[in-house]
C-alpha cells in the first residue's frame, strides 16, 4: 500500500479521520487518539495527504453526478474512443463491435422485430451517429422509426447462429449512418434468434446484458423498469465536473501518481514495456467449471468477490514474471455505480490505475488485501479513462495523444450473460471434462493499428466455464518471455485453486 494511504488507514484503524474543511485539513479522533508522533507525521505529509483527500472528494462527486439536459454531446470516452479506434485503421485486425444475440422461445419474428424497435426508441444512445470536422466531433441522434431491422430465415438453430455471430462482426464505421444494426432470423421449430450489432464506441458489455433483458421481459409481457439516467445526460454532468476545480484535482492527482510508477522491462530480452502499434500475439484457453468453482469457494472464505481472486492472480504472475514487487496495472471497469445508472445503456465502461504490491515472500491473502486496499483507493478517485490511455489522459487535449503509456498491463474480467441466462445454463456440464493445465490455442499474429499494452488478460466468466485470452505486443515481448508469463500465469492458477 502507499504511504499516503497506508498511513490513512493506519489512523482510521483508530478512529482518526481525516477530512477537508475549507480547502484545509481536519480530523475527528475519540479523545487522545493522535499522538505526537502522528502530529509530526501529519505535518511532514500535509501538502501529499490534502492533495489525497482533494482527489477523493472530486472522485466522491463525479461519481454522484446525476446527469443533467442538455444537446446531445459526445461523452468525454466517446472523444477518446473515436481517437483510439476511428479512421483511417477502423475495423483491423477486427471490428470493435458489441454482439447482443439471443434465441426466444413462443413467440414470431414480428414480436420480436415490434420489441427490437422499442428498445431502440428507448435508448437514445443506440440511435446516435458522429460527424468530424478535424479535431472536433460532434453527434446527431437518427430517427428511431428510420431503423430498419433485418429479416431472415433459417433451416435450424445451428445456422441462425452462425448468421447472427458474423452479423455482429461486420465493421459499424463510428463515422457511419448507423452504428446500431439488427437482424431477426425465425427458425422452423417457432423460436426466432435476434441480433443486435453496436459499435463499441456507442455500448458496452453491460449495455449487452441491459438490452437482452429489456428485450425478454418485453416478449414475456412484464413491464419495463423505469428508464434510468441517459447516456448524454450523464455524459454532460461528467464532463461539467471534469471541466471544473475538482476535474482538476483528479487530473493533477493521477499526473503524480503516473510521474511516480516504475519504468518494468521485459526479463529476458530487457526492452522497456511501453504500448505500442503492431503485431499483438493472442494466446486462448478454457477455463473448466471445476477451477472456477474453487475459484467461487475461495472468494466466499476471503469474504470477496471471484473479480478479486482472478486479479490477485494476474498480479501475482506479473510480479514473479517480472522480478518486481511493485508496479501498475489497468483494470476494466464499470462506471454504473449507482441506482440511478443500472439501466444506462452507451460507452460507461473505463479502465482504472492500481499500484500492485506483490511481495515475493507474501502469501495469497496478503497480496490480496493489499490489492483490495489500493483498488477500493483508486475508485475512491476514479477517473474517467480507457485501458489504451494513460491515467493522466482523462480528456483529449490533456497529453498529447502519443504521450508513453508505460503501465506494462491489462486486466479485464467480465461476468458474461444475463441472471436469466446464467439460470439457463445452471447445472451445464460444459467444460466439465475439459483438461487442466488447459490446451493453449495460439492465433496468428495479429497486426494492431491501435496501441496495444505489453501483456492483456482478458476473463471471460460464463458461470459454467470461462474463456481466456491473453494478448502479448510482440514488438517488446519476445517468444521467451511470452512463454514464461503463460507458464507462470497456469502455475499461479494451479497453486491458488485445486484443479
Amino acid at each position: 500500500m502507499t504511504g499516503i494511504a497506508q498511513l490513512l488507514t493506519d489512523l482510521e484503524s483508530r478512529g482518526i479521520i481525516l477530512f477537508l474543511e475549507g480547502g484545509e485539513m481536519r480530523y475527528r479522533s475519540p479523545r487522545n487518539a493522535l499522538t505526537d508522533a502522528d502530529r509530526v507525521q501529519l505535518r511532514a505529509q500535509r501538502a501529499a495527504i490534502v492533495t489525497w483527500l482533494q482527489a477523493r472528494e472530486a472522485g466522491k462527486a463525479l461519481r454522484a453526478v446525476k446527469g443533467r439536459p442538455g444537446p446531445l454531446t459526445p461523452s468525454v470516452a466517446q472523444e477518446m474512443w473515436w481517437r483510439f479506434a476511428g479512421p483511417p485503421e477502423e475495423g483491423k485486425p477486427i471490428a470493435l463491435n458489441i454482439g447482443m444475440a439471443g434465441t426466444f422461445r413462443d413467440t414470431d419474428a414480428k414480436a420480436v422485430t415490434a420489441a427490437i424497435a422499442q428498445l431502440m426508441a428507448r435508448h437514445e444512445a443506440l440511435l446516435v451517429s458522429f460527424r468530424a470536422d478535424g479535431e472536433t466531433l460532434t453527434a446527431f441522434s437518427k430517427p428511431a422509426e428510420a431503423f430498419a431491422i433485418e429479416q431472415e430465415s433459417a433451416p435450424d438453430a445451428a445456422t441462425a447462429d452462425r448468421s447472427a455471430q458474423e452479423f455482429c462482426t461486420r465493421l459499424n464505421p463510428i463515422l457511419g449512418e448507423w452504428l446500431t444494426r439488427a437482424k431477426v432470423i425465425a427458425l422452423p421449430d417457432g423460436r426466432v434468434t435476434a441480433a443486435i450489432s453496436s459499435a463499441h464506441m456507442i455500448a458496452d458489455a453491460a449495455s449487452r446484458n441491459i438490452v437482452m433483458d429489456e428485450l425478454r421481459d418485453i416478449l414475456e409481457g412484464r413491464a419495463l423498469a423505469p428508464a434510468s439516467t441517459s447516456y448524454n445526460d450523464y455524459s454532460l454532468a461528467e464532463r461539467d465536473l471534469l471541466a471544473g476545480p475538482q476535474g482538476r484535482d483528479l487530473i493533477d492527482y493521477w499526473r503524480d501518481w503516473y510521474d511516480r510508477q516504475p519504468a518494468l522491462t521485459a526479463p529476458v530480452d530487457g526492452t522497456p514495456l511501453l504500448w505500442g502499434t503492431g503485431a499483438r500475439i493472442v494466446r486462448n484457453f478454457s477455463i473448466p467449471g471445476r477451477v472456477l468453482d474453487s475459484a467461487r469457494a475461495l472468494a466466499r472464505q476471503l469474504k470477496v468477490t471471484p473479480f478479486l481472486v482472478y486479479l490477485t492472480i494476474f498480479a501475482i504472475t506479473m510480479a514473479r514474471w517480472s522480478g518486481r514487487a511493485r508496479f501498475p496495472l489497468r483494470v476494466l471497469g464499470d462506471k454504473r455505480t449507482s441506482m440511478e445508472l443500472t439501466g444506462t445503456v452507451g460507452l460507461m465502461f473505463c479502465a482504472d490505475a492500481v499500484e500492485i504490491h506483490a511481495e515475493p515472500d507474501a502469501d495469497f491473502e496478503t497480496v490480496l488485501r493489499g490489492i483490495v486496499a489500493e483498488y477500493d483507493a483508486t475508485l475512491a478517485r476514479r477517473i474517467p479513462t480507457l485501458h489504451f490511455y494513460a491515467p493522466q489522459m482523462v480528456r483529449p487535449g490533456v497529453e498529447a495523444a502519443g504521450y508513453p503509456n508505460r503501465i506494462p498491463a491489462v486486466f479485464n474480467y467480465y461476468a458474461v450473460g444475463t441472471a436469466r441466462e446464467k439460470a439457463e445454463r445452471a447445472g451445464s456440464d460444459i467444460g466439465a471434462t475439459a483438461p487442466w493445465p488447459p490446451r493453449i490455442t495460439e492465433l496468428p499474429p495479429q497486426i494492431w493499428p491501435r496501441v496495444s499494452s505489453p501483456v492483456f488478460l482478458h476473463l471471460m466468466d460464463y458461470g459454467d466455464a470461462a474463456s481466456a485470452s491473453l494478448h502479448f505486443y510482440e514488438r517488446v515481448l519476445g517468444k521467451t518471455d511470452q512463454d514464461a508469463f503463460t507458464a507462470l500465469l497456469l502455475q499461479v492458477f494451479t497453486e491458488t485453486l485445486a484443479a
